[in-house]
């Protein structure tokens, strides 16, 4: 072993998890080097919209504001949905507030999120209104010199503003009623915010440090002493070595066939995030005996889809449809039957109706489904981040009647025209009976007009009408690496593997179980990432 090989901390993937870990073992005096298998840096978290969920957290009381630790504890328990471990979900609760203030010390500065509440604000214990979200400031590309193009930066995401500026200003759906001058101006300078924006923040605050990047290297295999992980042998051959231990954080598997057969089956799912989401950590772990905790309810999914632009050979569109499209008014999400199966606006309550199963057609009840929407929400809304009022593309299904769109759907012509009728009849009054559509504080985007009785609500009655098929997405993965508190990764005989660790996604979610609530992954990862360093720096070299 050589010095030039050889460090204390080494963290394998650059996403919140991994650059969190990096940053804080060397913040507490850990050498530490960060490897990445593709070639910019940021994974899922890139995609996200970098809001970080803290109950407690000193933003709140700098404002005057309380927050109890029980309330906390009973909306984290209810949002587990009996799939948490006790241990993990405390650490989480009593170590975020902390966390928070030593990454400003280093030098990442966080706002809150104004408007934004809890998602089961009204309806869960502890649950409550603003003041738990926050995210990190605008920050300059710039300020990373030659690292500068080295984050991943999604194309057509509008990561040029905060969280809370495009909550302000309507939400993505209301793309073209931003100030464009603003936007321009903000291109032009390279200011980033969202996950973008949080991902620079870390990776300015490592090279500050002088904490070494590896970028196009991915890890082969984890290398073992007399049962204690002591390093990483990379695809290309060269040995790393870690004295004090190695951080997994190398994301999800959607890109894994295989891995997704196992434990996430669900027809027509479609990846939406970068394509390096292979699970390499999860079969570097088993591959040594870590024990492996698929969340049995995962709600982190989302209905999206992808579209094809009219202009030759330009790149699709992915979209989250359960942020933007689903949120606005004139839409409606049907099955095959032409039937509405959930309150479109609150994408946890589709998820658990996208696995119900028809034991008698041996198929699923609510796949495939379909995205249906009239020409005021074209007039008036974004598709696909388009701005407002754009040329539906040709790949779009459409037709002057529901019953035409239907037969080029392959949706029943008669549960269509039924289902809009009512819904129709729900647009008016304001009052979704069925599904409750809109009722719930809860979004990122709205509607515009103050006279509108639901912003979650308008009727789909003016032709033309169109169509998109939806695929489900995975926000997270279901399954991980099984961790404890400290984020040590545990062996399948449920004791602490010596030396290994693993952060972010790539680690079972057992502190968060089935529930979904906005903020929760960056926050977990931002927490864990410190507790990971703070473990390695409290144990010897050789202690397990």
């Amino acid at each position: 072993m050589t010095a030039a090989t050889a460090f204390d901390v080494v963290v394998l993937g650059s996403g919140i998890g991994g650059l969190s870990a990096a940053l804080c073992a060397r913040a507490l005096g850990l050498s530490s080097i960060l490897v990445e298998k593709n070639a910019r840096l940021g994974g899922t978290t890139c995609d996200s919209y970098g809001l970080i969920w803290v109950g407690d957290n000193h933003l709140m009381r700098a404002a005057g504001e309380t927050d109890a630790r029980a309330g906390i504890v009973d909306y984290m328990t209810f949002l587990g949905g009996g799939e948490i471990e006790q241990a993990r979900m405390e650490a989480f609760v009593d170590h975020g507030p902390r966390a928070l203030p030593f990454y400003e010390k280093q030098g990442i500065a966080f706002a809150p999120v104004p408007g934004v509440v809890d998602h089961y604000f009204g309806v869960a214990p502890g649950a409550r209104g603003p003041g738990r979200t926050v995210e990190a400031q605008l920050i300059s590309g710039r300020e990373l010199g030659k690292w500068r193009d080295r984050v991943r930066a999604p194309k057509d995401a509008p990561y040029n503003v905060t969280a809370g500026e495009q909550i302000a200003w309507g939400g993505i759906n209301r793309y073209s009623s931003w100030d464009q001058t603003l936007l321009a101006q903000r291109r032009a300078d390279d200011m980033r915010g969202k996950g973008v924006g949080l991902v620079t923040h870390l990776v300015k605050a490592l090279l500050a440090r002088e904490v070494p990047i590896l970028v196009e290297s991915p890890a082969d295999r984890l290398l073992l002493d007399d049962g204690r992980v002591v390093g990483a042998r990379l695809a290309d051959g060269r040995d790393l070595h870690a004295r004090r231990g190695v951080v997994i954080a190398t994301g999800g598997y959607e890109w894994n066939a295989d891995l997704m057969r196992d434990f996430d089956p669900l027809p027509g799912l479609q990846p939406l995030s970068p394509p390096g989401q292979t699970g390499d950590g999860l079969i570097m772990g088993a591959e040594i005996g870590a024990a492996i905790r698929r969340i049995q309810n995962n709600l982190n999914l989302m209905l999206g889809f992808s579209l094809t632009p009219d202009e030759p050979g330009a790149s699709p569109i992915q979209c989250m449809a359960g942020i933007s499209e689903m949120c606005s008014p004139h839409t409606i999400v049907v099955n095959r039957a032409g039937r509405r199966f959930a309150d479109e606006s609150y994408f946890q309550a589709v998820v658990p109706m996208l696995r119900i199963f028809d034991p008698m057609r041996h198929a699923p009840v609510n796949l495939p489904c379909w995205l249906i929407f009239d020409s005021r929400y074209a007039a008036n809304y974004a598709l696909a981040h388009l701005p407002v009022g754009s040329k539906i593309p040709d790949s779009v299904a459409r037709a002057g009647s529901l019953p035409e769109l239907a037969g080029k759907l392959g949706v029943d012509a008669d549960g269509l025209v039924a289902t809009v009728g009512r819904f129709n009849d729900y647009a008016r009054a304001g009052v979704d009976e069925e599904f409750h559509r809109g009722e719930l504080r809860w979004r990122l985007a709205t509607a515009t007009g103050a006279a509108r009785k639901n912003p979650g609500l308008g009727p789909v009655e003016k032709p033309p009408f169109y169509g998109i098929e939806l695929h489900p997405s995975l926000g997270t993965s279901s399954a991980g690496l099984l961790t404890d508190e400290h984020a040590r990764v545990l062996h399948q005989r449920r004791r602490p593997i010596p030396g290994l660790y693993a952060t972010g996604v790539a680690s079972a979610r057992t502190e968060l179980g089935a529930g979904y609530q906005a903020g929760l992954n960056m926050a977990s990862g931002l927490t864990f990432g410190l507790l990971a360093a703070e473990h390695m720096l409290r144990e010897n070299g050789r202690s397990a």
